[in-house]
């Protein structure tokens, strides 16, 4: 195997396999390193799945929501691959005043950024998640949030980016 490229991605997961993929899309020779024996095998299988611009830092808010308008709704059809995604919105629960400060600082936040995300009452919380605690008094709901399957999605990524001639390289050896 011809062991250079003009990028290397050093990562197996989600955020390498699609990196790696969307390189290849644009005409680069790439190798992806993975130091496991599995693809997706650090956090890429291990995590909730949101898909979620809710609750970030607005630097990444452009990036997030650029990807959830024009990404996300096609990639399962792009990748071939089931990614479960689905467009429920997102609760960011809080139950005492600090939460409420620190969820409704963020959700100003994102709103001048063009999120549409506000702060909803416990009674709301409940009408959209019946089965929360009465403890929950306060929330942030962002309707354009989401959820996919992270691991179908990490492995959709791979088998497109292996299509278009991604390599595998040599396991990092961890000491």
């Amino acid at each position: 195997m011809k062991s250079n490229a003009e990028v290397i991605v050093i990562g197996g997961g989600i955020i390498g396999n699609s990196a790696a993929y969307y390189l290849a899309k644009r005409g680069l020779s790439v190798i992806v390193l993975e130091g496991s024996d599995h693809i997706g095998n650090g956090g890429s299988s291990r995590n909730g799945g949101g898909v979620r611009q809710s609750g970030r830092d607005v630097r990444e808010l452009p990036l997030v929501m650029y990807g959830i308008k024009n990404i996300w709704p096609g990639l399962s059809e792009e990748l071939e691959t089931d990614c479960e995604y689905h467009q429920d919105g997102n609760l960011r629960l809080g139950k005492n005043e600090k939460h409420k400060e620190i969820l409704t600082r963020l959700a100003d936040n994102s709103r001048k950024c063009g999120l549409d995300v506000r702060m909803i009452d416990g009674e709301e919380v409940r009408r959209i998640n019946p089965f929360l605690s009465d403890e929950v008094t306060c929330a942030s709901w962002c309707p354009t949030d989401g959820h996919a399957n992270p691991l179908t999605t990490t492995l959709g990524y791979y088998k497109m980016a292996r299509r278009m001639g991604v390599r595998e390289g040599y396991r990092a050896q961890m000491y």
